[in-house]
């Protein structure tokens, strides 16, 4: 029996409108990347069924960086960390970051900021078929948002 993936966020009105077919799936690879946002986007101690859940680099948002190629190496590590703890469905990961300084409009509060623009590569192999794959996410720290 092929396995179902569901497309986040799920839908839980489809589940209970009989017009509906069902709830969306996705394949194994867009499950995969939706989980690893997941992932990097939780801090640790949000998901109320797993303390641990999530990534620790939310305690790094707001952190005064002595030097930037520390500060790189050990915002990887934790993403690196985060994902072999939670993403058993990849093997052989490995994180790269770019990160650049930018300006960021809020166009609500008619304000402009400097963020760090943080642009992740993660690559790896599908435990299931042994395929290379890869995925990016781009976030901005201070407070920490996505794209």
């Amino acid at each position: 029996m092929k396995q179902k993936f569901y497309r986040l966020p799920i839908n839980f009105d489809s589940v209970f409108d009989e017009t509906e077919p069902g709830m969306p799936v996705c394949s194994e690879l867009e499950s995969i990347d939706q989980y690893i946002e997941m992932i990097i986007t939780t801090c640790p101690g949000e998901h109320k069924f797993n303390k641990n859940f999530g990534c620790g680099i939310w305690d790094m948002d707001f952190e005064l960086v002595v030097s930037r190629k520390h500060w790189e190496e050990d915002f990887t590590a934790r993403i690196l960390k985060a994902i072999q703890s939670f993403e058993r469905r990849l093997k052989d990961v490995k994180v790269v970051i770019r990160v650049q300084e930018v300006a960021r409009e809020d166009p609500a509060m008619k304000t402009t900021a400097i963020k760090k623009k943080v642009h992740i590569f993660v690559n790896g192999r599908s435990v299931s078929s042994n395929e290379p794959c890869g995925f990016n996410y781009i976030l901005y720290l201070g407070p920490l948002t996505t794209e």
